[in-house]
């Protein structure tokens, strides 16, 4: 701004502003001393000054957060993603993502709440986060089996080992009973033998 002065005798005053700046504890935190100074025809002068303190004291701007989802499996949880956010006055801004993992239920149902931190040079900081749910609710694959087999009634029944595989990758327990029903003799039945597995959840 422009400031003016009176002089005791006549002739023009002219004055000049300075400003001389004096670095703060980060890039924008700064103090301005901001001085005029007066000089009358005869070359008196006088001053005066102003003190401007600068500080940031904002936090940056968040983004807005990935939505919220839910996946069966880990291996459907998105990788982490670079997040940017912006600030009201200039300096990097560095952001630090973690993952946080809640256990549910069972070994391969779990939470993860995913967390951005956007700080600025001044330590100015704020976070946003998403929710990530990992729920296994599929059951796992029992391979085919043998079709169905007659055999005479001195034979002993054979039967194949069932295979299985989980969506999700995780243990599971394979299990069978059998269950025999006569026939219209004694030396003829039949048996059916039930397969289950059962995964960690």
């Amino acid at each position: 701004i422009s400031l003016t002065a009176n002089d005791a005798c006549s002739g023009p005053i002219t004055v000049a502003g300075t400003d001389a700046v004096t670095a703060g504890s980060c890039s924008s935190s700064f103090t301005v001393t901001r001085t005029w100074t007066f000089v009358d025809a005869c070359g008196n002068t006088s001053s005066v000054n102003q003190t401007i303190n600068v500080r940031d004291t904002s936090n940056p701007v968040l983004p807005t957060p990935p939505a919220n989802i839910t996946v069966s499996c880990a291996g459907e949880v998105p990788p982490m993603i670079s997040l940017t956010a912006s600030d009201t006055c200039a300096g990097q801004i560095t952001v630090t993502g973690v993952d946080m993992t809640a256990p549910g239920s069972c070994p391969s149902s779990y939470i993860i709440t995913r967390r951005w931190t956007f700080v600025d040079p001044c330590g100015n900081s704020a976070s946003i986060s998403q929710t990530i749910t990992v729920q296994d609710i599929t059951a796992p694959v029992i391979a085919a089996l043998p079709a169905p087999t007659t055999i005479n009634c001195s034979a002993v029944p054979q039967f194949a080992q069932a295979t299985a595989t989980d969506n999700c990758g995780s243990a599971f327990t394979l299990t069978f009973s059998d269950v025999t029903t006569p026939g219209q003799c004694a030396g003829s039945y039949s048996v059916i033998r039930t397969w289950t597995a059962a995964d960690a959840c």
